[in-house]
């Protein structure tokens, strides 16, 4: 049970501080907002381009031959 144990902190009126729920999920829902925003941004500048094509259109995408 020690492991799970953890240091109270105390406000200046000598009364515990607890987590707050509501702080937490706030934390966790921007925590989990700019990972997102970051893997995204690390996928778009680290992925490679595709090659041009080399049928002289402009598109390159499949599905536009």
């Amino acid at each position: 049970m020690t492991l799970l144990a953890r240091k109270s902190q105390t406000h200046q009126n000598g009364r515990t501080k607890r987590p707050n729920l509501e702080r937490q999920a706030i934390f966790f829902t921007v925590s989990l907002y700019l990972f997102i925003a970051v893997s995204l941004l690390v996928v778009h500048y680290v992925v490679p381009e595709p090659p041009a094509g080399t049928d002289g259109t402009s598109s390159n995408s499949p599905f536009n031959p």
